[in-house]
């Protein structure tokens, strides 16, 4: 019986031929975080224009089906969704939205999918469309839903990277060891990434890696690489009631000095040389690659 991922699979494979030998420099980021309310989409919005803001040619894709909420945190009202590419009504380069600094991104909108047995037909059709715009951004970066099955941890753990989100809450980092956990189960892990949103000092968000990075370490054998700690701050909250990214709002807040920093950190690569080999791929091609390699 074929298993949820062959309909992938066959798709991926007539993409085979077209396959270019050189490597993309563009990172495909999965962004996710094991438990909701933590903030990761604000931060993945804030972090994506602060980057773009530095020159830095970014999208974001929404991939939280029905609580999408990029758009609202924009004040922004998108013409088209994420699910509108999916199901194949218009092109990825048609419907993504520009953002300020020329920010790309698309709204996961306010529908569900229902029909769990197309996951992997959409995940084939998001991989066409975003191999025709790979050369556009230097990094994409997924927002994935708080809830996930064995695919999307598939599709997390094809990304170049894996970024988690978590706080300093004992439930929120026991979910960031859920996620990490799953994602390992189903894939080889490319290297994990951490950000501690929402610590009330330095000192909290460093024991709160500290914890996470020791039992991941300690039981999955997982080498996580802390990109950095955003302080809690009103400026955040302002920002959302206003429906204005909080680093625009108010840029000289704590928050957007965070992000800043979180922002040189991956700039410097820091989630590159330490837990990849040598020869990892980025891009939407090495993505291809090792979904075909892992499904023989």
């Amino acid at each position: 019986m074929p298993d949820q991922a062959e309909p992938l699979r066959e798709l991926l494979r007539e993409s085979k031929g077209a396959l270019s030998k050189a490597h993309s420099q563009m990172r495909l980021v999965a962004v996710a975080s094991g438990k909701g309310g933590v903030g990761k989409s604000n931060i993945t919005l804030n972090l994506g224009l602060t980057l773009a803001q530095a020159g830095m040619r970014i999208a974001l894709l929404d991939g939280d089906f029905g609580f999408a909420n990029l758009d609202i945190l924009l004040g922004m009202r998108p013409l088209h969704s994420f699910l509108d590419v999916l199901e194949g009504r218009i092109p990825l380069q048609q419907a993504l939205t520009r953002g300020p600094y020329e920010l790309a991104f698309i709204s996961g909108g306010s529908e569900y999918v229902i029909d769990s047995n197309l996951r992997s037909t959409y995940g084939a059709r998001l991989t066409q469309e975003l191999l025709a715009i790979e050369t556009q951004f230097d990094q994409i970066y997924i927002d994935f839903g708080a809830g996930f099955g064995s695919f999307t941890a598939e599709l997390m753990g094809l990304c170049d990277e894996l970024m988690i989100v978590t706080t300093p809450e004992p439930t929120a980092l026991a979910d960031a060891y859920a996620l990490v956990k799953m994602v390992a189960k189903v894939i080889p892990l490319p290297p994990v990434s951490l950000l501690i949103n929402r610590a009330h000092s330095v000192t909290e968000g460093m024991d709160a890696s500290r914890k996470l990075h020791r039992v991941v370490q300690q039981f999955l054998h997982v080498d996580l690489q802390v990109l950095g700690y955003v302080l809690e701050d009103a400026a955040v909250r302002r920002a959302v009631s206003k429906q204005i990214p909080f680093i625009l709002l108010e840029p000289r807040s704590m928050a957007a000095r965070c992000v800043a920093q979180v922002a040189k950190n991956v700039t410097k690569g820091s989630l590159s040389s330490k837990s990849a080999p040598v020869s990892h791929e980025r891009g939407v091609q090495a993505f291809i690659r090792r979904f075909l390699k892992r499904g023989g």
